[in-house]
């Protein structure tokens, strides 16, 4: 009995002594309902979902979406891992007893639909304040999103600090297409931040894509490319062409290196904060060959050359707080294929949502929102914007009724920078929003949102499955109520 039970607290002992060296675990995530009615779908467009076409006398829509995301993470004194697990149901009643992304909410659900969002690990090197993330993971530019904004990607990266001076160097594989050719798309980010005095940040941001994947042919952004991913080839440059009628766009080409040089800066001018960035795109897509917009192209070269910049001011107004923010990104003439690319590329050329830009606008309809699930739909849903550039502002004023109780109203013009062809209009549109959001428990929070775009010289989409008009779209509405729990 003795001998048992001094054998039992050596092993109670023992284990002890070694917990300080085992991972420590921890858990996090959230659960996410919306229930919608709005205005703001085409069923006959082969893009609903993902970008909004409007059109005359729309019919509503009324679904309720739900999205669960779970984080495990394992932490150790200098090495740990995360992974994040997602489960999306685009509406409740959808679909049971299948297979595949985005559904399983009908009725006896018993659907297989677990999506893994990231998993990498993470160490610091010995000696030094540098860290090491490798896997597959999230990152985002310094330029709102607008090149690769909260994009999943597989890849290393390397961030540290050393007196003012932080940095980031990393590199990623956005595609491998072929482990014998040369037909993959690579990222890589080289970024240094300098803080000259507590309240200011400057930060130099130099990115490349290397795009080899011109050499493989698509049937366009309706359809996945081989491996999964959307939207290879470069071929949403002529995504307008599809949605108005002009024709399909799929293309070969060389291998091609975009480039991006930009800056951003954040500080305060006495009780204003201040933030903004500016970047020039440029590199050349050479031997273009196939159809852009419906169009015959043969060895064409063109140049990139596009460039954006965005500024914003946040202050305390009174019992809230109220921003303002304005931004420019160039866009193109796209005609036959032959002309300057004046509008950037970005991810969301090489996969559906990989650029999330200018969600700091908190818009409902002119521009993706943070807090999307499925129904992540916006006018410019990226800011290359089908070619056209944008001219974008917005403004917002938020506070607190109580402990429990908060409100958000806000206004937000688009326009595009450019019109892409001849015949087709310049749009521009005007979005009032307002949200009330009640923390019931700690971490549950309820709300109400509502959201109105007023639509000007915007045409009614005439592309596939749509009868020809020459009519105006219809002004966008968009009312939601939302539940959240974070644990």
């Amino acid at each position: 009995m003795r001998k048992g039970f001094l054998t039992v607290l050596a092993v109670v002992l023992i284990t002890a002594m070694a917990a300080p060296a085992m991972a420590e675990f921890t858990s996090s995530g959230f659960v996410r309902i919306k229930g919608h009615v709005e205005q703001n779908y085409n069923q006959a467009s082969p893009f609903r979902g993902s970008f909004i076409l409007p059109i005359e006398d729309p019919n509503t829509a009324s679904y309720v979406e739900q999205r669960q995301r779970f984080s495990l993470n394992w932490k150790g004194e200098n090495v740990g891992a995360t992974a994040l697990f997602e489960m999306d149901f685009g509406q409740w009643g959808d679909s049971a007893y299948t297979a595949g992304r985005n559904q399983g909410a009908g009725l006896e659900g018993d659907s297989i639909n677990l999506e893994t969002k990231n998993f990498f690990l993470y160490f610091n090197i010995p000696n030094t304040n540098a860290k090491v993330t490798a896997g597959l993971q999230n990152q985002t530019d310094s330029f709102g999103g607008m090149i690769f904004g909260y994009a999943d990607m597989a890849g290393i990266f390397v961030t540290g600090t050393g007196g003012p001076v932080g940095y980031r160097l990393g590199w990623a594989k956005w595609a491998e297409n072929g482990t014998v050719t040369d037909d993959d798309v690579d990222l890589y980010v080289a970024e240094v931040k300098f803080t000259p005095v507590k309240e200011v940040k400057i930060g130099v941001d130099f990115y490349v894509i290397r795009d080899a994947s011109g050499s493989r042919t698509n049937a366009g952004i309706t359809n996945a490319a081989p491996g999964g991913t959307f939207n290879t080839n470069l071929n949403t440059l002529g995504r307008i062409g599809l949605d108005y009628g002009l024709g399909d766009t799929n293309f070969t080409y060389d291998p091609a290196t975009f480039y991006y040089l930009g800056v951003d800066a954040a500080g305060k001018v006495g009780p204003v904060g201040l933030s903004g960035y500016a970047f020039y795109n440029m590199g050349e897509v050479e031997s273009a060959t196939g159809t852009f917009a419906g169009n015959a192209i043969t060895n064409v070269s063109r140049d990139v050359s596009a460039y954006g910049a965005d500024l914003r001011a946040d202050l305390d107004a009174g019992p809230g707080k109220l921003f303002i923010e304005a931004a420019y990104v160039s866009g193109s003439e796209i005609e036959d294929g032959t002309s300057d690319i004046e509008a950037p590329i970005t991810a969301s050329n090489y996969a559906l949502a990989g650029s999330f830009p200018l969600t700091s606008m908190d818009m409902q309809i002119l521009f993706p929102n943070i807090d999307d699930i499925n129904a992540s739909n916006a006018l410019a849903y990226d800011v290359q914007n089908k070619g056209r550039g944008i001219i974008a502002a917005a403004a917002g004023f938020r506070m607190k009724f109580s402990d429990a109780l908060a409100g958000k109203v806000g206004v937000g013009y688009l326009a595009d920078a450019e019109s892409p062809g001849p015949g087709l209009d310049e749009h521009s549109a005007i979005e009032v929003n307002a949200n009330v959001n009640w923390t019931v428990a700690k971490g549950m929070d309820v709300g109400l949102y509502g959201a109105y775009a007023f639509l000007q010289d915007w045409e009614s989409y005439r592309g596939p499955g749509i009868t020809a008009t020459t009519e105006d779209a219809d002004d966008i509405y968009k009312m939601m109520f939302r539940m959240n729990y974070a644990f």
